[in-house]
């Protein structure tokens, strides 16, 4: 009776066909989740920032729930698109404030903050949407808030424009603004420029009339800026 060998004494299962690799697993994965961002950028700049996330995975060619896997939320979705041109907005804010000229710096935070959003890359209404507070969005937005603020402050000092011109006044500019973008965007896409030349002449001091309304309080922003959002979760699911 001769000894058994190696073989002989295998378990049976070892002789069982390994399973598939996880790691294929995870890169599958990975390719769903860099299809949802591409997808979130197209339909963003195509169609909103508000834009149901349903059409997102649509166009990513993936289901509802692959895409609520990988983004519980639209903030977090958002966190991944958005960071970005919000970065973007800061430097151009950043450098505006550093300008030599305050009255130049102004004019050239609001003309390329204008540029970046009516840019086929741009993000029609990211400049007046809320963010939930404490998000990386949100603080992000707060610092560019705050340089803004400086901006107008820092033309305010040298007579640079109109005494009664508040900081909260550049709403108007972005709301109109994103706006003129939605509606004449592929008929006239260089309209913008006009309606952003008509409000840069009504912030010089020279022929300022007194306004009756005072400007909009910090609260009353908040609120504004909210509607698009409610607005949006009415459409259907946004979370």
């Amino acid at each position: 009776m001769g000894c058994p060998n190696d073989r002989d004494e295998r378990p049976e299962q070892a002789q069982e066909r390994p399973r598939r690799p996880a790691r294929a697993e995870r890169r599958d994965s990975i390719r769903n989740r860099e299809r949802i961002v591409a997808a979130a950028q197209a339909v963003f700049q195509r169609d909103g920032i508000h834009a149901p996330l349903d059409h997102i995975a649509a166009e990513a060619g993936v289901g509802s729930g692959t895409l609520y896997r990988h983004f519980p939320d639209r903030v977090s979705l958002w966190t991944s698109v958005l960071i970005e041109p919000l970065q973007t907005h800061l430097a151009t804010a950043q450098a505006a404030l550093s300008a030599d000229d305050p009255w130049d710096g102004l004019v050239a935070y609001l003309t390329s903050s204008c540029e970046l959003e009516a840019a086929a890359s741009g993000y029609v209404n990211l400049m007046s949407t809320h963010f939930e507070g404490g998000s990386e969005l949100a603080v992000l937005r707060t610092e560019i808030q705050q340089t803004v603020e400086a901006v107008v402050h820092r033309a305010l000092d040298a007579g640079a424009v109109r005494s009664d011109l508040a900081p909260e006044d550049l709403l108007f500019v972005v709301l109109s603004h994103s706006k003129v973008i939605e509606v004449t965007g592929a008929a006239a896409p260089d309209a913008w420029r006009r309606n952003l030349a008509f409000y840069l002449d009504a912030f010089r001091p020279e022929a300022a009339h007194p306004i009756d309304v005072p400007p909009l309080t910090p609260r009353q922003i908040l609120l504004s800026l909210l509607v698009p959002s409610v607005r949006s979760r009415r459409r259907g699911r946004t979370t």
